[in-house]
């Protein structure tokens, strides 16, 4: 279908592909990755036709039709979200379908695609994609502005068409579950593996092992050779030996180990602290038109809180950021900010906001005329922006190195108060390892919003939840909200299974035509059966309103410090079990043989998810523990 042969390209001095090949077959899914800069886009739009390779060729099949989502949309206005996504060629009805799953209801098939935000402008973008039933697919980080419920619903669209996908995206999450085959831009070429992104590491960490052993084996070799022609080069007996040896060193092709780029840290600079509480919203109210967001609207944020407001796209998260920010007024109520709060305020497209023409350092310098240079410089190359790159103008850059940029700003001058709206969209997992581990050692206060949930798990101390224009808390971090809402959910269908029980009860002790059946009402009244309680006294109805008594507490207690001292020994077994897997996996040898890795590796994946279940089971349990205890040290008070 497409073949990638022999492909070089580079910008002024900066090698992007040297001599790249790759073949996408029909029917595939593949998942393009790479750090960013890499040449990711530059490849589709070489693919595309919009771009020329320096060398080698892009051969594709006659008369073939592609369909390209980029990072940047250019400006849809002048019609509706309906008449903007459907094609001629296909009934309205389908457009409607389409729409309906990228999350858009009846009533917004009608409104100005103006009106839309940046998301949901991508989104109908993405309809008329995939309406237009290219042969091949080219999308550009196509989930960055999509929910759970879309993004699912995006899934299997894509699995159930059959259709060809070249994709980039930094959700390996997604790539997992939707890619049959990795494409990785590393080192200037194009390695390639068959299987989704969690089999292509695998793959990698063997094909880089063996490569390492082999290398490490040449070096050996090497240095036995050159050993032998060091000591008998001046002897003339040894000779032809000698030049032998020297003609078999020249002959050798050197194996050159891949070593990724060094991730380099950064640590947001010391703000001064500010009051215990940063921000207080009360009764806030705000609407955009006739579309109501907020009625009445309460939340409060405290120093050092880390909270990340989740919820559907469009329930008002970017809304409540903004207004905390203080860039978005208020229609009613109050907001208040805390003493000597400063803040810092990263928009969901604020690497669009950047000025093209400037340099990255200009950029940087823009902030504060008082910065020094090599202040700058320290802050660009913590961002991996180093030498000649830091003079590179922003219209060079790629998605996700503009929003490096844009991050890097927010070091220029200190604030205690950081305010981040989708900050990771664009990065590659490299530069949201190194975003991750600065805002985890951050000792200000961030509110945030996002949909990678590992960032979420790693950083968040606290979630907000907004749906229907309230904002309920969850005081822990997000691991501990998913628990939350699984416990809910159950809860629910406990309650729905209760019922259901109770009406098929009710209908078995009724004869026809809902008369009850005679046994109900000739019989003896249930309160004098023999083993069945009778109408609660009013002793026990005060028992029953104040809960379990002191000794009900207490056998409670005793069964969950055993069951919590139980699952601490699993745990404790587990962990062993797993350090002595990773020293089984650390030797070089076992690197010979892939399929016993392969298996090793496996079963040590299977023991790292149990031991993740094991902990989450011990937090439960360490939490129920906990609040006994506090009921019992009410009640001994009592």
């Amino acid at each position: 279908m497409l073949q990638i042969e022999g492909v070089s390209k580079q910008f002024a001095a900066r090698v992007l592909l040297k001599e790249a090949s790759a073949h996408l077959r029909p029917g595939s899914r593949v998942g393009l990755v790479g750090p960013n800069g890499a040449g990711k886009t530059t490849l589709l739009r070489m693919i595309l036709g919009e771009e020329s390779p320096d060398q080698g060729n892009i051969r594709k099949r006659a008369r073939l039709r592609f369909g390209y989502l980029p990072q940047e949309l250019e400006t849809l206005s002048g019609k509706t979200i309906l008449d903007a996504a459907h094609h001629d060629q296909y009934p309205e009805h389908e457009a409607k379908r389409i729409l309906s799953g990228l999350g858009f209801s009846d009533q917004d098939f009608g409104r100005p695609v103006e009106t839309l935000s940046g998301g949901f402008r991508m989104r109908v973008a993405l309809a008329h994609l995939l309406l237009s039933n290219p042969d091949v697919l080219l999308l550009d980080e196509p989930t960055n502005h999509l929910d759970k419920p879309t993004q699912a619903w995006f899934e299997q669209f894509l699995l159930q068409s059959g259709m060809t996908m070249l994709v980039i995206s930094h959700d390996t999450a997604f790539l997992d579950r939707v890619t049959t085959y990795i494409w990785e831009i590393r080192h200037h070429a194009i390695l390639e593996c068959r299987g989704n992104y969690t089999k292509y590491l695998e793959w990698r960490a063997a094909r880089d092992a063996h490569q390492n052993a082999a290398a490490e084996r040449q070096s050996k070799e090497i240095a036995r050779v050159q050993k032998f022609v060091d000591r008998f080069r001046y002897q003339a007996n040894k000779a032809s030996q000698v030049q032998s040896r020297i003609k078999q060193l020249e002959k050798i092709k050197r194996i050159e180990r891949t070593r990724d780029v060094k991730r380099v840290r950064f640590k947001f600079p010391e703000p001064a602290a500010s009051g215990r509480h940063v921000f207080d919203l009360r009764g806030v109210a705000k609407s955009y038109g006739a579309t109501i967001v907020y009625t009445s609207l309460d939340v409060a944020v405290e120093r050092g809180q880390r909270v990340a407001l989740v919820g559907e796209n469009g329930a008002g998260k970017s809304t409540l950021l903004k207004m905390l920010a203080g860039v978005l007024p208020i229609d009613k109520g109050s907001r208040t900010s805390g003493h000597g709060v400063t803040v810092h305020y990263f928009a969901q497209h604020q690497a669009e906001s950047l000025n093209t023409e400037q340099t990255i350092l200009e950029s940087l310098a823009e902030i504060s005329n008082q910065a020094e240079m090599n202040f700058l410089r320290g802050i660009a190359g913590a961002f991996l922006f180093s030498g000649p790159d830091q003079k590179k103008p922003i219209k060079a850059l790629s998605g996700g190195e503009r929003n490096r940029v844009a991050l890097a700003r927010m070091l220029v001058e200190p604030a205690n108060t950081l305010l981040l709206d989708e900050p990771t969209n664009h990065l590659d997992p490299a530069s949201v390892d190194m975003l991750t581990d600065a805002l985890s050692e951050f000792p200000g206060t961030i509110v945030f919003i996002s949909h990678d949930p590992i960032f979420l798990s790693r950083v968040a101390t606290r979630v907000v939840e907004i749906e229907e224009g309230k904002a309920r808390d969850y005081l822990g971090d997000y691991e501990y909200y998913l628990w939350k809402k699984a416990q809910e959910l159950e809860s629910i269908k406990e309650k729905t299974s209760d019922v259901t029980t109770h009406e098929r009860q009710g209908t078995k002790t009724r004869g026809r035509g809902g008369r009850p059946a005679l046994s109900s009402v000739e019989g003896p009244a249930l309160s004098s059966v023999e083993g069945l309680p009778g109408p609660p006294t009013r002793s026990q109805e005060a028992g029953r309103t104040s809960g379990p008594n002191h000794r009900e507490l207490s056998k409670a207690q005793a069964r969950l410090e055993k069951q919590v001292a139980r699952a601490e020994a699993d745990i404790a077994a587990a962990e062993t079990r797993i350090r002595s897997r990773d020293q089984e996996l650390a030797d070089p040898l076992l690197y010979q043989d892939y399929s016993r890795w392969h298996t090793l590796h496996e079963e040590q994946t299977r023991w790292k998810q149990e031991l993740d279940r094991m902990t989450a089971k011990w937090e439960s349990l360490s939490q129920e523990l906990e609040n006994v205890r506090k009921r019992l040290s009410v009640k001994s008070g009592a």
